[in-house]
């Protein structure tokens, strides 16, 4: 169990630790951290057993660098990759010094292309440039 500020009072969250995701309770619901050899790896939230995020801005599942820095963050609804809010996507990886590398939009679990008209996949380079952009415009279909 641990504290987390809520507002002006606090709240109780069940936290567990685990090495395999073998090791997570079915119907869980809490924070669970990922270790290896002895250090967080990654930290998800569960609702009755799948992936949900825990507030609107907080992702469900964030995997981090060996210095704890975000390497990846993804947002779910009812165990499902969903983007948390228009024009912003459902999965983004960083590079290690904190800028963008990718990001990939989706609507319940499938693929698409965001509604304000943002590839469902856009690579960026280190300098900032667009490396590649990917399109799913209806319902997972990709178009070529």
């Amino acid at each position: 169990m641990d504290l987390f500020p809520n507002s002006v009072s606090f709240r109780v969250v069940n936290s567990v630790d685990v090495r395999a995701e073998s090791e997570i309770p079915a119907d869980y619901t809490g924070r669970v951290r990922h270790v290896e050899d002895g250090r967080v790896v990654a930290v998800s939230w569960y609702s009755r057993g799948r992936l949900e995020n825990p507030s609107r801005r907080t992702p469900a599942h964030v995997r981090l660098r060996h210095d704890g820095q975000v390497k990846q963050e993804r947002y779910y609804h009812l165990g499902r990759l969903h983007d948390p809010e228009p024009g912003k996507a459902a999965v983004r990886g960083f590079f290690a010094n904190g800028e963008l590398r990718y990001e990939e939009h989706y609507r319940y679990g499938r693929r698409q292309d965001d509604a304000f008209g943002a590839p469902a996949i856009r690579k960026w380079r280190l300098d900032g440039t667009v490396r590649s952009e990917v399109r799913y415009p209806t319902r997972g279909v990709r178009d070529w």
